[in-house]
């Protein structure tokens, strides 16, 4: 039996640390430090109507995972929910080619409540109380699709490159995702070395697709304490959660003159899935010199996070007409798979500093500012699965320092509020020449604020660029997608 040829390199590989590398020994781990430490911010629809600014603004439920220092301006308990619908474009180029691909998703992001025990104007003392809150909110969504075709592009099929890299190692130098190709019967051994199938002829047609699903979200227990009116002081505990599943597919087809009957189809799948959990812990001060002015400033601990990771592929060819193999015989389609391979491994992300202030017109409104420093290559990597060394090399060699910034202003108007902001996340890459990876975004919202109910809207513009890697060659294309997501939410809170 073929199989036979690859148990040796299956058991010698100790399976998950290569499988978790993508064909070019680019880790998966590498991917998922950067994944985990990037979080928009996120919270209320007030907020995010601001363009996520919350460094030095008081009196929102975002602030028990935002700055704890603006639940001293509660004098009231609150409890608010918040609903969410995003709607997300991707729209890829590879080879002239484009491709879109297009995902919604409905979710509840934030759910919080605030107990406030803040001192009535006549009680005596400098200590004015404070407010206790907790909130579930998530922090990132990994709900979207990608992907790109191309007809008979530049590099041809990714056979060829198997073929050559088996020249140079040898099946059982390959890791078992690669070795696929050969149990599949799409390569196979000859008195030269490696031949493609002889199936492999006519029109190319590559078709690669990437869908992912889950969520990072965050646990928050926050006290904010408030001291003349003048000093708001604030700490957090954190507690966050994961999931994530991704299947990326990579199909040929080789198609005879008429496109009927496909002379060769592959369908190769890698399925990941991820869960773990972490804590942080978070600090934060608002001070007001002046009646009209808050300065603010916020500070993250990185997050600890134990992650489990499971992988497994498996790839189907169809052969027309059936291949003959000299040791099976008629061979008309196949279907093989890898074991199930997982691991574990304890991320550290980065941490987050931010500063910010809010100016206030009177009671017509308030402008306020942001800007948050974060540094990606200090994220690392632990592991008793695998040896990290090298995706923590990696991360430092390609990640960066970066300054995220937004602004956002309020005009109020008796009980309705108008809002608008703006934000821009720096490119986490050291390295930003082929690509810009920086993130902007434009927020607008409207709000209604009556003694004991409020109800905001706030709608979100997200856009960035990433690129992705053609299967079977990694440098000179690569596919480049243009992201929009539009996000409208909706915010109720209740005072009591």
């Amino acid at each position: 039996m073929k199989w036979i040829l690859i148990a040796t390199p299956l058991i010698l590989l100790q399976g998950h640390q290569l499988m978790a590398q993508s064909q070019y020994g680019e880790t998966l781990y590498y991917e998922d430090a950067l994944r985990f430490s990037q979080h928009p911010n996120t919270g209320s629809a007030r907020i995010s109507g601001l363009g996520g600014t919350q460094n030095a603004l008081g009196g929102d439920i975002s602030n028990i995972h935002g700055n704890p220092a603006g639940l001293g301006f509660f004098q009231k308990s609150e409890f608010s929910f918040t609903a969410a619908y995003t709607d997300w474009n991707a729209h890829t180029q590879f080879l002239n080619q484009p491709t879109d691909h297009h995902t919604t998703n409905f979710s509840l992001p934030n759910l919080g409540a605030i107990f406030s025990r803040a001192k009535a104007p006549l009680e005596v003392g400098d200590w004015r109380g404070g407010a206790f809150g907790i909130s579930i909110n998530r922090q990132s969504s990994y709900n979207h699709q990608y992907g790109y075709v191309a007809n008979s592009p530049n590099e041809g099929s990714v056979l060829n490159f198997y073929a050559d890299l088996f020249e140079a190692v040898g099946v059982e130098g390959a890791i078992p995702t690669e070795a696929l190709y050969f149990d599949a019967f799409l390569i196979n051994p000859s008195n030269n070395g490696y031949n493609i199938s002889p199936n492999a002829t006519g029109q190319l047609v590559i078709n690669e697709s990437v869908e992912n699903e889950g969520n990072m979200t965050q646990v928050s227990f926050s006290y904010g304490g408030n001291f003349k009116n003048k000093f708001f002081l604030g700490a957090s505990l954190g507690i966050n959660t994961l999931t994530s599943r991704s299947t990326k597919t990579y199909e040929e087809t080789f198609s005879n003159s008429s496109g009927s009957n496909p002379n060769l189809f592959s369908s190769l799948q890698q399925n990941l899935f991820l869960d773990g959990s972490g804590i942080n812990l978070g600090l934060g001060v608002i001070y007001k010199p002046l009646d009209e002015l808050n300065l603010g400033l916020n500070f993250k601990s990185p997050s600890w996070i134990r992650v489990n990771d499971e992988y497994d592929a498996d790839i189907i060819a169809d052969f027309n007409p059936p291949y003959q193999d000299p040791v099976e015989g008629t061979i008309p389609d196949s279907n093989v798979e890898t074991d199930v391979f997982v691991g574990s491994y304890t991320l550290r992300t980065p941490m987050k500093i931010g500063a910010g202030l809010t100016y206030f017109f009177e009671k017509k409104g308030f402008i306020t500012a942001d800007a948050n420093y974060l540094d990606y290559s200090t994220a690392h990597l632990r592991s008793n699965s695998f040896n990290p060394s090298q995706d923590n090399a990696d991360i430092d060699a390609s990640y960066g320092k970066t300054i995220n910034y937004s602004v956002g202003g309020e005009l109020r108007h008796k009980i309705f509020r108008l809002r608008a902001g703006y934000a821009y996340y720096g490119d986490p890459f050291r390295d930003s020449s082929n690509l810009d990876r920086s993130s902007t975004q434009i927020t607008g919202g409207l709000g209604v604020k009556l003694s004991g109910f409020s109800l905001d809207f706030g709608l979100v513009s997200n856009n960035f660029n990433s690129k992705q890697f053609a299967l079977n060659d990694p440098s000179p294309n690569p596919a480049i997608t243009e992201n929009q997501l539009i996000s409208g939410m909706v915010t109720l809170g209740f005072s009591f």
